[in-house]
C-alpha cells in the first residue's frame, strides 16, 4: 500500500505478463490486500495507443507497467489523452532512465514512482 498507493476505492491496472512475479504481486497480492478492485485487460502484445486509450477510458486509478511500456507510452505522445481517474504510476524491473520520468511528467503531469527487487523483497 505504500508503494503503490492503494486504497479500498482504488482500480489496479498492472500489464505484467501472468509469468512474472511482478504479475502476482501487482495484480493479485497488493490490491487484494489494500481491498483494491484489479482492471484486467486482454493485451497480448503491449500496444502504447491501446494502453492510453484505456487510461483514458475506464477509471483506473494507479497503473503499472514495465519501464520499456513507459518508454512506448511517452514515444506515443500521451498528451493529447485524458486521464481522468489516473492518481498514481508505479514501474519495477530494468531502470527507467531519467528523460523517460521527465516526459511522463510533462505529458501527463504525474510522477512515475519506481520500485526494485519486486523477486526478492516484494515492495507493497
Amino acid at each position: 500500500r505504500y508503494w503503490m498507493n492503494l486504497t479500498p476505492s482504488d482500480i489496479m491496472w498492472n500489464t505484467s505478463d501472468t509469468g512474472w512475479a511482478k504479475s502476482a504481486w501487482g495484480s493479485v497480492f497488493a490490491p487484494w490486500i489494500c481491498g483494491s478492485c484489479v482492471f484486467v485487460h486482454n493485451m497480448p502484445q503491449f500496444k502504447p495507443e491501446v494502453a492510453a486509450e484505456t487510461l483514458s477510458r475506464y477509471p483506473i486509478t494507479t497503473f503499472c507497467t514495465a519501464p520499456t511500456a513507459f518508454r512506448m507510452l511517452v514515444q506515443h505522445d500521451v498528451s493529447s489523452y485524458k486521464f481522468l481517474s489516473l492518481k498514481h504510476c508505479v514501474t519495477a524491473g530494468e531502470a527507467l532512465n531519467p528523460e523517460i520520468f521527465a516526459k511522463w511528467k510533462i505529458q501527463t503531469g504525474m510522477d512515475i514512482h519506481e520500485g526494485y527487487g519486486q523477486t526478492e523483497t516484494v515492495s507493497l
